[in-house]
């Protein structure tokens, strides 16, 4: 009898195993179990350049730590030397202000940015600002020296920001909105 048991057990402990291992073979499949994945930290100094831009066009980002409480961070573009008209659509400017913005991740190497500045007229004694442009991005860190964003470039009256409070109003429409692809490289 005791025999008899130990056969049931050996023959019942195979077969659940021979069942795990179908079951794991036929629903994982090949991509199981995933490979691991580098998690790459954005903060630092890079240079950017974009589809918008004209050949030897620079800009300057500056990201943030990310806080690991909020999964977000800030960021600084400093443009060097892009054409402040935008190709003429905006025929007197002469400058753009740096822009600042705040990003968050979405995932591993990826995040969504959104980033504010100002197109202006450098006017005697203050400048007179023409546009304010909102950029809003999804960014991809391909390596841990580069990332690849996509998004849109809005650029709004200044009258849409009727509030004051440098933004434009939730329900204004900008006058221009651009995709852009941008590629930045660390320095």
């Amino acid at each position: 009898m005791n025999r008899k048991r130990k056969i049931v057990v050996v023959l019942a402990i195979g077969i659940v195993a021979l069942m795990l291992a179908t079951g794991w073979n036929v629903f994982a499949g090949d991509d199981w179990p995933p490979e691991p994945y580098q998690v790459y930290s954005a903060a630092g100094a890079w240079i950017e350049t974009s589809d918008l831009d004209q050949p030897g066009d620079i800009t300057i980002v500056t990201i943030s730590p990310e806080d690991p409480r909020t999964g977000t961070g800030f960021v600084v573009a400093t443009d060097i030397n892009s054409d402040p008209t935008l190709g003429g659509a905006i025929p007197d400017a002469t400058s753009w202000t740096p822009g600042f913005g705040t990003y968050v991740y979405t995932g591993p190497n990826t995040d969504r940015c959104k980033a504010v500045f100002y197109v202006r007229k450098d006017d005697k004694p203050k400048p007179v600002i023409l546009a304010i442009g909102v950029l809003e991005n999804t960014s991809t860190q391909t390596s841990a020296d580069t990332i690849e964003s996509v998004g849109t470039l809005s650029l709004y009256s200044p009258a849409s920001d009727k509030d004051v409070d440098g933004i434009p109003d939730a329900d204004e429409q900008p006058f221009m909105a651009l995709p852009i692809t941008q590629h930045m490289k660390r320095i």
